[in-house]
């Protein structure tokens, strides 16, 4: 009889373990979510996830926790994080929206070329985009929490690359298709490539530049191969953090506004942060002997914009009605900005 208790108690403490494990327990007095992100603990993605994670478990009284996985330590590339959200694989997910740009055409929108000058700009961007954003979102089971931004992209490389002769041919790596066709129309030589395939095409010389920020290219080492940072300020892409629709369904109200509470302390953080991540990153940059490069000519810049002409014309073709509305509504409030 004892020996049938132990198994009976053996049984019914696994399933309380498994229960605690499961995302949509919302009985449970804890539950974990996985949360992956393709980027390091100590990139500005990894830093915003932390600290939503440590404003969640603080809303939620202890209710919520993430389980943090940062480096692709799941196995997931950003452009395989959509379907996991949505399968339920993971309950959350940081997610580099620009390799979605073949899901739908709203996802290239924060990579549309020379479209924001700064992070006001970008915020701006984001904040008309975003209904737009969630209608499509919510088709693959996913709410959007908030987005978190990148600082402006430049061109890592082993020598300025602030004018055209500099990047004719250069063999460099872009992030959606919009780079892709930007750099070709600018006579380089791109290709599309995710943030784990990047230092090792440069360390076997696959690639002599990088389309990105200063500050995602610190934290990779981009020092490590390239001694120049060129600071074209070509766009001011995001990642989102999104989470499964059928958890958040499951929620209480009172986690739902846990949840909602923790993603706005998020992104005002993230935001508000950025500037400074920037003057830190520049700091860091020089320190590791690396020369950034801000004296871009503004020829540069306008072949660069020309060059990028035909791919906001085309995004425009692709999105339909919709995306033309919202470039509308975008150009109208950046006028209120000004």
């Amino acid at each position: 009889m004892m020996k049938k208790m132990n198994l009976f108690n053996v049984f019914i403490a696994g399933l309380i373990c498994l229960s605690l494990a499961l995302p949509g327990a919302a009985n449970a007095k804890t539950m974990i979510w996985d949360m992956p992100n393709e980027y390091p603990a100590t990139s500005v993605q990894g830093e915003g996830d932390t600290y939503f994670g440590e404003r969640l478990k603080e809303r939620s009284k202890g209710k919520i926790e993430i389980a943090h996985h940062f480096g692709g330590a799941l196995g997931y590339k950003s452009k395989d994080q959509l379907d996991a959200v949505a399968d339920g694989a993971v309950v959350l997910a940081n997610t580099f929206v620009p390799t979605l740009g073949g899901v739908n055409p709203i996802f290239l929108l924060s990579s549309l070329p020379f479209l924001t000058a700064n992070t006001d700009e970008a915020k701006l961007l984001f904040d008309v985009g975003k209904p737009y954003y969630q209608e499509v979102l919510a088709k693959y089971n996913q709410k959007l929490l908030y987005a978190s931004p990148w600082p402006s992209s430049g061109i890592w490389g082993k020598a300025p690359l602030n004018n055209m002769a500099a990047i004719k041919n250069l063999k460099m790596r872009t992030y959606d298709p919009n780079g892709t066709k930007v750099f070709r129309a600018a006579h380089a030589s791109p290709i599309q490539l995710s943030w784990a395939d990047i230092v090792p095409q440069l360390s076997t010389g696959g690639i002599d530049g990088v389309l990105t920020s200063v500050e995602a290219g610190l934290t990779a080492s981009f020092n490590d191969y390239c001694t120049h940072f060129t600071a074209i300020n070509y766009d001011s892409t995001i990642n989102m953090i999104t989470m499964n629709l059928d958890v958040w369904n499951k929620l209480s109200p009172e986690l739902k506004k846990a949840v909602t509470d923790a993603a706005n302390d998020a992104e005002k953080y993230v935001w508000t942060n950025t500037p400074k991540v920037i003057a830190d990153a520049y700091t860091v940059a020089g320190k590791r002997g690396v020369t950034v490069v801000t004296d871009v000519p503004s020829d540069y810049r306008e072949k660069l914009s020309k060059a990028a002409e035909p791919v906001v014309a085309e995004w425009v073709k692709d999105a339909g009605p919709k995306g033309k509305e919202l470039l509308e509504k975008y150009r109208q409030e950046l006028k209120k900005l000004k």
